[in-house]
This record gives structure tokens, C-alpha cells and sequence, in this order.
């Protein structure tokens, strides 16, 4: 928590109380740094609260000219966040769309006379007074009370035997203006070479003249040099500059930590990934990182750092660590010495889009494409390429006007708004790896459907249409009749069904034997439920099995119709037959193996009661001791039989089909 030295009305000052609206529009924040803090109004009471620390210039917070450093927030689009802590206060600004209406606490607003003499003008600093060096004896820093020790010149007059106790700074003869650093250093600044960094930044730095005559290093694109830093950070150990190249699509592999203090806060490398980025680096578990890029992460919370590192620009990092001796206590965990295996967040795109495909562009300056926040009527709402320019990178690796953007790199945007998308779209660089989705337009989606629907009737018209029996095809739940071409050739089948047995309902194709001629026509299968023959009702509840099973053994002279039901699913039931068997006891069973099991062609009577009970001609053994018998050889389950002793489970399969045929008439 910071702590404001000031008084807050309790000591002649007074509040004042009013709404401010800060619209971004065209802006890339508000232009407000926050930070929890307090304000002592006396020596036995204080105000706690969100204060504002800085404010960018040029800033929406800047532009309005009713904000200061040191103003309380009382609350946020209505919202009460007088107890609030600060991370919730800066995810109420990250929600708020391109408006934020707060309400305002300003101390001190009396003393309108000491506005002319305030060093900071809405927030920012500005230029000393060469010429009135010792103006600054008593001013508020942005209204809360934090003054400056006065200048003191060097005075011909004044006893020259300072003691080393003295309190008073002495200044020495070849005094310089650069001596004293008295920018604002809330905000941000760019540098020379264009890049945005924190005005407290060592790049932002100010040297001295001896200082900047010892410094022979070149400045890079952030403004650091070590002179600069070692500076900036006079106070911390082994200060070290690292430097290395970012992949677009490779994360850094390091994990971060904050300090074992909860009242401090700081930024420590709690363990680096060997598979990762910073394997190679000079950067160890337990180095404090303070900046990064230009942006300050001393004083700052882990949490916040993670953020910084995902939202700087440009392949280049740089960062400025502090390394620890191995005893020092600072960081609140132990080095991470495991880190889990890297995993593919956008793997299951593909899986959900199965047409998706990944372009990689690469980014020269810019990736030429636009995107808007839409809706497709085939996927919905998501992020779409809205326009392309003409010879840019992206066009030319095949992205089209109408793609869906699904991911940049390892982040997904399914469900990403319009500023999250171009965010990611902006801060990518290098070689850019876009997950795209071509759809299709809506006047191609509608004419498909038509010419599906129009299908659909004429298939339905083609199916009410009578089929030629002697090629009919047998569809699925629904009677048909076929022809079958005999020539007094066996028909070559297996059926259950009758009166007098557990088939009553319906006569069934179990086996077809491959020498038969329903084999060589090739249209029956397996529990296909045979209506009539001939025109013939079977009626099993009215017929015996003897004569069910003549229809099928009878000799017929040229061809046989047959009318056919092809139940989807089969219509079966299953049951399980379990007993013992005697070594050199035959099972009394002739089995036929097909691609469902093991038919019963026939049962010798009197070898074992519970299969003669329970078993028919017809019945399909499917497993027989746990193992499974469709479509295995003859030879096989032949053995299987055979070989078996003691104990005996068969898995039995036979039909149970719908009644579809009526009694015939007396």
C-alpha cells in the first residue's frame, strides 16, 4: 500500500467532490495510472482508498483538465470502489467499453493560489525554473502533501565546515543543472528510436555531464545503457542486461513469482523451462526481474509482469534482473524445477473445424488484413476477414476476404471480441501463424439447401415409384419384394420360426449357405424377415416349424418372389446357456459358421437337458466360453467345441421379430 503525507480538510484544506466522463474514442487508454493507498488527514485518522499516481499527457485523463495526481476515485460507472482493491478497480477499467463516468474526491481545492507555484499541471511536470532555483521549498506533488528538499547554492557567505552529518546536501563548486533529476516520472515517453517506454524506465535516465562522459556505450532502441542502469537502480545487486530474439509461436518458459512479503511487491523468476525459450539466457531462478522492454516491473505485481511480457511489441526482449545471492529471502516459493510438457492450445480447432487450415504470414510492418466482429449463419459469431490489401503478405499466402479468423498463433479467438482480435493481430510479429476457416456465402449456403431439399422430393418420388422385383434393392424398415432366379436350385437357408417354436412371431433368415441360390443373388442377409413366399402369407402363430422350414426346402422351377423386411436395428434377443460338459460327451449340436456366429443346424436330442431345453435349430451361438465366433472358420470353431471340458457358457443370439402378417382367413 502507498502512504500520501497530507491533509485532506482536517487542516484547513478542503474536498471537493465531482463527476468527470473520459471517453478513449480514437485513444489508446484513458490516460489514468492507479494505485490503493492512504492519506493521513491528522495524526490519529486517514483516508484510504484508489488514488490516481499518474496521468499520461495527450491522455483522454490529460485532455479533460479535471483530474490531478493525487485525486481519490470514488466510483467507477456507478459503481462504489472506495474499499476496493486495485486489480479490481484496473478490471472495471478493462471492461468498461470506450466510456468510464468517475466520481471524483480532490483535496486541497481551497488553496486555488497555490496552483500558479504547483510544479505538476494536470499530472505531469512542468519545465523548472533555471532562474528561481530555490522556489521549491514547500510544493504539494500533485496535491498530497510530498515536498521537496529546497536547492541550496553555493553561498560565498555561508561557513564552509559541513560535517558529514549535516543534513543539508553541499553542493559543490561545479554544480550543473543535470545534477538534479526533477521530471515527472508517472507515464509514458518514447525514445528516439520510437519505442514506447515508462518515463521511470532506465532508458529515461538522466545523466549527469561527467557521467555522460565516462559513458561510452551506445544507447539502444529502448534508451539503456548499464551506466544508465546501474543509475537508475543504484540500490540493487549485480545488476544484468539480457537480451534475446522472440518466436512468434514459442512461449518464453519461464515461471514468475512475487515477493515472500505480501506488503512488498516485485517480480522474481521462480524457474526457467530447459525446453524453453530462456534455456540459453542468462536468467536463473531467484533473479528479481525490474524491467522489461522499457517497462518498469520493479514495485509491481507477478501478476502484472505476466501481462507486460504478453503485450510487448517486437521480436527483441529486453530485460533488466538483479541477481540474488542464493540465501537471500525474497521470492515467496521455492525454483520450480519441473515444468509440465508444452501442449497445443488450438489442436482441437481442427477437430471442431475439420476444413480449417493454417496460413503463416510474415509481418512486414503489417499483415494487410482487416477483420470485423460478426455473425456467419453456418458457425455463428466470431472475428472475420472483412478486406485484404492488394500485394500484401496475407493475400499472397492465400487468406480470402470472408475467413474466419480462428486463431493467431497459440491464442484462439473463438471467442474473442473485436479488440482482443486486432490486439493480438497487432502485437504478433515475425511469422505470423493464423488458423483460418473458409465459409461459404450465404447465397451458395441457401442454394445448397434448396438443391438438398430438392433431392430429398425426388428421392422420396423415387422410392414411392415400384421397383422391378427381379432388381429391387432392400432398403432398411420397409417391405419390399425381390425376385429370385432358382431354376430348381436349392435355396440354401437356415430360418426360425413356427408354432410350436420360441419364433412365433415371424419367419427369419439365420444362415445362407454359400453353394444356395439366395447366395448367388446377393440381396438377403442374415435376420432379414421373409414375409411371403409367392405371394404366400408366413404366418408363423398359424404354421408349424416342419412346415415353415418345407417353403424353404421345397424345389421351385424357375423363380421364387419373395416379400422381405429389413429390420434396422435387428429385432433380437439374447440369452445365455450354461452347464457342464463330460469328457467324451458330444455337445449333440451341428453348428454352420457365419459372419454373426455359429448357427444350429441341427440338435441331436438327448445328450444334454439344458440344451434341449433351451436350444433350437436356428439359434446363433456368438460367444462360447468368452470367446467371440463371428465370422471365424469352420476348422476353428470346430476345435473350440470339441476341446471343451467341464463347465460351459454359451452366448445365444436368436430373433424376436414384429408380427407383419395376417392370419389367414378360415
Amino acid at each position: 500500500m502507498v502512504q500520501f503525507q497530507g491533509n485532506s480538510g482536517a487542516g484547513g484544506g478542503s474536498e471537493h467532490i465531482h463527476m468527470v466522463t473520459l471517453d478513449k474514442t480514437g485513444k489508446k487508454s484513458f490516460g489514468i495510472c492507479i494505485v490503493r493507498g492512504e492519506v493521513k488527514d491528522s495524526p490519529n485518522t486517514k483516508t484510504t482508498g484508489i488514488f490516481i499516481k499518474g496521468i499520461v499527457p495527450d491522455s483522454p485523463a490529460h485532455l479533460c483538465g479535471k483530474l490531478k495526481v493525487g485525486d481519490r476515485i470514488l466510483s467507477l460507472n456507478g459503481k462504489d470502489v472506495r474499499h476496493a482493491t486495485e486489480q479490481a478497480v484496473i478490471d472495471l477499467i478493462k471492461d468498461a467499453d470506450f466510456k468510464i463516468e468517475l466520481e471524483i474526491q480532490t483535496f486541497d481545492k481551497s488553496d486555488e493560489a497555490s496552483k500558479s507555484n504547483d510544479p505538476r499541471s494536470n499530472g505531469y511536470m512542468q519545465a523548472k525554473n533555471k532562474f528561481n532555483q530555490e522556489q521549491t521549498s514547500s510544493n504539494n506533488m500533485g496535491g498530497m502533501g510530498m515536498a521537496r528538499q529546497p536547492t541550496v547554492r553555493n553561498d560565498p557567505k555561508r561557513s564552509g565546515n559541513f560535517t558529514a552529518s549535516s543534513r543539508v546536501k553541499h553542493v559543490p563548486l561545479n554544480y550543473d543543472e543535470d545534477d538534479e533529476d526533477t521530471r515527472d516520472m508517472t507515464g509514458r515517453i518514447r525514445t528516439e528510436a520510437g519505442f514506447e517506454i515508462d518515463r521511470a524506465s532506465a532508458g529515461n535516465c538522466k545523466l549527469n555531464k561527467q557521467e555522460k562522459d565516462r559513458d561510452k556505450e551506445q544507447e539502444d532502441e529502448f534508451g539503456y545503457t548499464m551506466a544508465k542502469i546501474n543509475k537508475r537502480y543504484n540500490m540493487m545487486k549485480d545488476l544484468r542486461r539480457v537480451e534475446f530474439q522472440r518466436q512468434g509461436n514459442v512461449p518464453l518458459g519461464i515461471a514468475l513469482a512475487g515477493h515472500k512479503d505480501r506488503q512488498k511487491m516485485a517480480c522474481f523468476v521462480a524457474g526457467v523451462d530447459p525446453n524453453g525459450l530462456l534455456a540459453n539466457v542468462d536468467v536463473k531462478p531467484g533473479d528479481e526481474i525490474v524491467e522489461v522492454n522499457g517497462n518498469v516491473l520493479k514495485n509491481r505485481c507477478h501478476l502484472n509482469a505476466s501481462a507486460v511480457f504478453k503485450n510487448v511489441e517486437g521480436e527483441k526482449i529486453v530485460m533488466i534482473t538483479s541477481r540474488r545471492k542464493p540465501n537471500d529471502e525474497g521470492m515467496c516459493v521455492k525454483p520450480i524445477k519441473k515444468f509440465p510438457a508444452s501442449t497445443d492450445e488450438t489442436k482441437f480447432i481442427f477437430d471442431q473445424f475439420p476444413k480449417a487450415r493454417s496460413v503463416q504470414v510474415r509481418k512486414e510492418g503489417f499483415l494487410g488484413i482487416m477483420v470485423i466482429y460478426g455473425k456467419h449463419v453456418e458457425v455463428g459469431n466470431g472475428i472475420f476477414v472483412s478486406d485484404l490489401r492488394e500485394g500484401s503478405n496475407a493475400e499472397l499466402a492465400g487468406v480470402k476476404v470472408g475467413d474466419m479468423l480462428l486463431a493467431v498463433n497459440q491464442d484462439v479467438t473463438l471467442e474473442s471480441n473485436y479488440d482482443e482480435a486486432t490486439g493480438l493481430l497487432k502485437r504478433a510479429e515475425g511469422v505470423v501463424t493464423m488458423i483460418l476457416l473458409t465459409l461459404k456465402s450465404e447465397e451458395s449456403i441457401k442454394s445448397e439447401r434448396e438443391a438438398e431439399e430438392k433431392k430429398k422430393e425426388e428421392a422420396k418420388k423415387e422410392a414411392e415409384k415400384p421397383q422391378e422385383p427381379a432388381t429391387a434393392e432392400i432398403k432398411p424398415n420397409k417391405k419390399i419384394l425381390i425376385e429370385v432366379k432358382v431354376e430348381k436350385k436349392p435355396l440354401g437357408v437356415i430360418v426360425s420360426g413356427g408354432k410350436n417354436n420360441f419364433v412365433k412371431t415371424g419367419c427369419v433368415i439365420t444362415h445362407i449357405y454359400p453353394e444356395g441360390a439366395l447366395a448367388a443373388d446377393n440381396r438377403l442377409k442374415i435376420f432379414d424377415h421373409i414375409c411371403d413366399i409367392n405371394g404366400r402369407p408366413v404366418h408363423c402363430e398359424s404354421m408349424t416349424t416342419l412346415k415353415v422350414h418345407q417353403l424353404f426346402h421345397m424345389t421351385y422351377e424357375k423363380n421364387v418372389n419373395f416379400t422381405v423386411y429389413r429390420a434396422d436395428p435387428p429385432e433380437l434377443e439374447k440369452f445365455n446357456v450354461d452347464f457342464m460338459k463330460k469328457s467324451g460327451k458330444e455337445l449333440g449340436l451341428s453348428l454352420s459358421p457365419n459372419e454373426r456366429g455359429c448357427t444350429i443346424s441341427e440338435i441331436i436330442q438327448g445328450q444334454y437337458p439344458e440344451i434341449d431345453n433351451k436350444l433350437q435349430r436356428g439359434d446363433i451361438i456368438t460367444k462360447f466360453n468368452g470367446d467371440a465366433l463371428e465370422g471365424l472358420p469352420f476348422q476353428v470353431c470346430y476345435a473350440l467345441f470339441k476341446g471343451a471340458n467341464g463347465k460351459i457358457s454359451m452366448e445365444v443370439t436368436r430373433p424376436k421379430p414384429t408380427l407383419r402378417t395376417e392370419a389367414p382367413k378360415p
